[in-house]
């Protein structure tokens, strides 16, 4: 693949090219690929640079190759949304051509779009509170476990963490949209000077925002392996359980990651969510999942 405008920097704070952030995707185009393949996909593109406006890309672009590709949704409000759909590695490094810094993907495939295949819960911290969001990502791990559920935490290159746990698809949206929120208020309420599920920053309190939103379908979170439109060119990076205690949200970069990519932490199997189990403990324990919320958490 020819790269246009290979000495564009994109980065300008750490001189990253778009060279590099081509080459960076054509390394990790194998590990990205089982986040990102047949799900719907939206594009966080910055033609010029991150220091320059960018832009969300739901809608595929007409010059895209027969090989990605499209998945058409309708709208609310009429009219319809046609996303690109990955269907092989090397397409990644193309995408990454056309200005793309970060994939957003959903959690569900499309031949089984109603099904996710990932529970996806995001641990949103105050800037620079790590040790708040190390404390709410551990104890997502530890409630799912006691669940059966196994899980990994990811550091997203940005704040915080997320904690993806894959699932057999076999859960409709709404079920796994509401076993997300059940989690969020366990652990709002184990936590409750540390982890909040307030979706309004006001009413946080410098809390960890306990985050389900992820979970619901047309919503979408950045896939692991994805660089972050920050000025360090950090990244999505997958770690243990064991590492957590240790690691920045931010740590891996297109920089220092190459040495990373040798020692990948295992992805868990699939489990089976038993998202009534899940709701039954909520609610016994008196988390409200009655107050209706449209998907963006604000309050119907």
């Amino acid at each position: 693949m020819e790269i246009t405008s290979a000495e564009r920097v994109m980065f300008p704070e750490v001189g990253v090219t778009k060279g590099e952030m081509v080459a960076y995707y054509q390394t990790v185009e194998d590990q990205i690929f089982p986040f990102i393949e047949q799900r719907p996909l939206t594009l966080e593109r910055y033609p010029r640079g991150i220091t320059h406006k960018g832009f969300m890309q739901k809608n595929a672009a007409a010059h895209f190759p027969e090989s990605i590709d499209r998945y058409t949704v309708p709208k609310s409000d009429g009219g319809v949304t046609t996303y690109p759909v990955i269907t092989r590695a090397a397409d990644v490094p193309y995408l990454a051509n056309q200005g793309t810094v970060s994939f957003h993907v959903w959690t569900s495939r499309v031949e089984r779009v109603d099904h996710p295949d990932f529970l996806v819960m995001d641990l949103d911290p105050e800037e620079g509170d790590v040790d708040g969001a190390r404390t709410v990502t551990a104890a997502i791990g530890r409630l799912l476990e006691s669940f059966g559920v196994a899980s990994q935490p990811v550091a997203t290159g940005s704040k915080g963490f997320h904690v993806w746990a894959p699932l057999i698809p076999d859960a409709h949206w709404d079920r796994v949209a509401l076993a997300g929120r059940a989690l969020a208020g366990l652990v709002a309420q184990e936590l409750a000077k540390v982890a909040t599920t307030e979706f309004l920053k006001k009413n946080r309190k410098g809390r960890v925002f306990v985050d389900s939103l992820r979970n619901h379908p047309g919503a979408s979170v950045v896939a692991p392996f994805s660089l972050r439109p920050r000025p360090t060119a950090s990244l999505s990076m997958p770690v243990t359980w064991d590492e957590l205690s240790q690691v920045e949200p931010a740590q891996w970069t297109i920089r220092n990651v190459e040495n990373r990519l040798g020692s990948l932490p295992t992805w868990p199997r699939p489990s089976a969510l038993p998202d009534e189990e899940i709701e039954s403990a909520a609610r016994e324990a008196g988390v409200d999942l009655e107050t209706e919320f449209d998907r963006f958490g604000r309050e119907r």
